[in-house]
């Protein structure tokens, strides 16, 4: 186990049939199988065509002393687009987040911020006019997913004995559960069927066409 380790090169040794990864302190691991499961960053080392990302923002209210005009505290996830979403939390504060915008600059995300703080406030108290919140918490955030919304199990030519795990979007926490039990699967038997399901190369879905 390497804890703390922050990676900053890698390659492929023919002769040992092996990745070397270097670290940062000057260390080398060496390989017969690697898993680049770091989420987004993973596109860093090797950029996947099929994934996308956009900006999305989130605010976090003061404690709201009565909450009981919000119908059992459900909660809300709308499917207009631009979208929102809102949840209760334990010590009677509101998550509001959603505004999606289609930027993959840093900057250009920060710097639309306090718009979209206020305008996500100006949402909840349009939905519910009785509750009296003020932002106390916000923030801003890249968000990816895949074109036909299915996590990707990439395994490329330019990285041999090498897999990537890329389980963006609603259910990623779900889905890196469930394809890193293939990718181990194919690693220790030799193969798993179900690994072609989620390859980069796979057929694509038509978002259209599903239902």
């Amino acid at each position: 186990m390497y804890e703390n380790t922050e990676v900053n090169g890698h390659r492929y040794n023919k002769e040992t049939d092996t990745v070397e990864i270097t670290t940062r302190n000057g260390q080398t691991i060496f390989a017969k199988k690697v898993i680049y499961s770091a989420g987004y960053e993973g596109t860093d080392i090797k950029k996947e065509k099929t994934v996308s990302f956009v900006s999305t923002y989130t605010v976090t209210t003061n404690q709201i002393a009565d909450l009981s005009t919000w119908y059992k505290r459900t909660l809300i996830w709308e499917t207009a687009r631009p979208y929102l979403y809102l949840r209760t939390t334990d010590d009677n504060r509101i998550i509001i987040g959603g505004l999606d915008d289609h930027t993959n600059y840093p900057e250009d995300r920060d710097s639309k911020l306090m718009h979209k703080k206020n305008k996500l406030i100006q949402e909840l108290k349009h939905m519910f006019p009785a509750i009296h919140a003020e932002p106390e918490f916000f923030s801003a955030a890249f968000y990816g997913g895949t074109v036909d919304g299915i996590p990707i199990i990439g395994k490329y030519d330019a990285f041999p004995n090498s897999y990537f795990l890329y389980a963006f979007r609603d259910n990623g926490t779900v889905y890196s559960q469930l394809l890193a039990k293939l990718i181990v699967q194919e690693i220790t038997e030799g193969y798993c069927e179900e690994v072609s399901l989620y390859l980069e190369d796979r057929p694509q879905l038509d978002q259209k066409n599903v239902h």
